[in-house]
C-alpha cells in the first residue's frame, strides 16, 4: 500500500490510474444510489464496471490482496455479462469495494472509512432481500455519501501518496 512519505516519480500512466481509481470512488457512489432507488438499468453496469477499473487501477504491494479485490470485480462482471444472478454479481462488485475501502482506511487513515464495509453489507442485504424499503432508502444513501465522501479526500491527496514506493510492488 502507499507510503504518503515517499515521492517516485510519477508517469502518465501512474497519473491515469490514479485519476480513474479515484473517479471510481464517486462513479460507484452515483451507482449504490442508482440501486437504492431502482435505477437498475444504470446502477447494476456502473456499480460492477466502476468496481473493475479501481480493482484495475489500485496501486497495492500486496499481490494476494490485489488479486483477491480484482477477482471479485471480474467475478461480478462475468455474472454480469451472461446476465445471470444479478445480486450476486452486485455482492461480489461490493466486495470489491469493501476490500478498497479498507485499503483506503490502512493507508490514510480517512474517518467514517471503517464503517463503510458494513454499510456496504447491509446495503447488499436491503437490496437483496427487500424486506424494508426505508431501510434499502437508508443504506443506499448513507452508503453513497461514504463513497463519494472517500473520491472527494482521495482527490484531495497529491497523487504520489497513491502510488508509494514502486519497488515494493509484487508483480
Amino acid at each position: 500500500m502507499a507510503d504518503i512519505h515517499i515521492e517516485e516519480k510519477l508517469d502518465r500512466i501512474d497519473y491515469t490510474t490514479v485519476a480513474l481509481y479515484r473517479f471510481s470512488f464517486l462513479v460507484s457512489a452515483f451507482a449504490v444510489a442508482c440501486l437504492g432507488f431502482g435505477l437498475l438499468q444504470f446502477g447494476i453496469p456502473l456499480l460492477i464496471t466502476s468496481a473493475l477499473i479501481a480493482s484495475a487501477c489500485v496501486h497495492l504491494y500486496d499481490k494476494t490482496i490485489r488479486w483477491f479485490i480484482q477477482g471479485c470485480a471480474i467475478f461480478a462482471v462475468c455474472l454480469f455479462m451472461a446476465n445471470l444472478f444479478p445480486e450476486i454479481a452486485i455482492g461480489a462488485s461490493l466486495v470489491s469495494w469493501c476490500g478498497l475501502s479498507i485499503k483506503e482506511y490502512y493507508c490514510f487513515r480517512i474517518r467514517l472509512i471503517r464503517i463503510t464495509p458494513f454499510v456496504l453489507v447491509l446495503f447488499w442485504v436491503c437490496f437483496a432481500l427487500p424486506i424494508w424499503i426505508p431501510l434499502l432508502y437508508l443504506s443506499s444513501g448513507l452508503s453513497a455519501l461514504l463513497l463519494f465522501t472517500i473520491g472527494i479526500a482521495k482527490f484531495r491527496q497529491p497523487f504520489h501518496f497513491d502510488i508509494g514506493d514502486k519497488s515494493k510492488f509484487q508483480v
